[in-house]
């Protein structure tokens, strides 16, 4: 019997909730006053979460959800308001969260057990206040828990992940990197030795990056040293 495929999908990078406020006209001034069009509301979104949801229905709408899957490395806390929007969300769309972050109380951990411990409990899970005037998105970003992903968090041995693939499976590995600028933890070397690892621990692998905006306006971190393992 012909080996079946399985895709493997491993998305490494940023996952906030968004919080949404559609004005009704321009930007206030400095010191002004805007009116909204619509009660605030909060949303997933990042980069990361957000491409690890537009695979997740290509795959369902075409029916390979089964012999596929879609890993989500990213960190968020668990037990706040907004880590737990974001939890939910992965659970409804069939996105494997692996959270590179653990709090003590309760011990929460997706996807494998090796766990990043943060230094602080109390870090809230990233989020953007996004505002939108005459269509055009501007953002302000709180970090939070995304301020610590390192790149020595990252799990590169994606087979392990993967509790679909046996023997009588090819599995296809592909690595997308999600919002490298807003994960300064990857900067300046941090991600490069990880790829490194990723492509001997999986050979036939294919791997992706997408910068995302620099807030900084430096547009640096060592980027261009990572084009030699970037296929897309």
């Amino acid at each position: 019997m012909q080996n079946s495929m399985h895709l493997s999908i491993n998305i490494i990078g940023d996952a906030f909730a968004d919080i949404y406020c559609y004005l009704e006209g321009d930007m206030p001034s400095r010191g002004g006053d805007a009116r909204l069009t619509q009660p605030i509301h909060k949303v997933p979104g990042g980069s990361g979460l957000n491409t690890a949801t537009h695979l997740s229905s290509l795959l369902s709408n075409f029916g390979v959800n089964n012999t596929s899957n879609i890993n989500l490395q990213t960190v968020i806390n668990e037990n706040d308001e907004y880590g737990k929007l974001l939890s939910n969300h992965c659970q409804k769309h069939n996105i494997r969260l692996i959270n590179r972050r653990v709090s003590d109380i309760p011990a929460c951990f997706f996807g494998t057990n090796e766990s990043m411990q943060s230094n602080n409990e109390a870090t809230s899970t990233g989020h953007c206040a996004v505002i939108v005037s005459k269509g055009e998105r501007s953002f302000m970003t709180h970090l939070g828990t995304i301020n610590e992903f390192e790149g020595e968090h990252i799990l590169t041995n994606f087979q392990d992940l993967d509790s679909k693939s046996n023997t009588n499976t090819s599995v296809r590995q592909h690595a997308h990197i999600a919002g490298y600028f807003n994960i300064t933890g990857f900067w300046d070397g941090k991600l490069k030795s990880k790829l490194e690892e990723m492509l001997k621990a999986n050979q036939n692998m294919t791997i992706s990056l997408v910068p995302q905006h620099d807030a900084t306006e430096h547009w640096g971190g060592g980027l261009l040293d990572l084009l030699q393992y970037i296929d897309f």
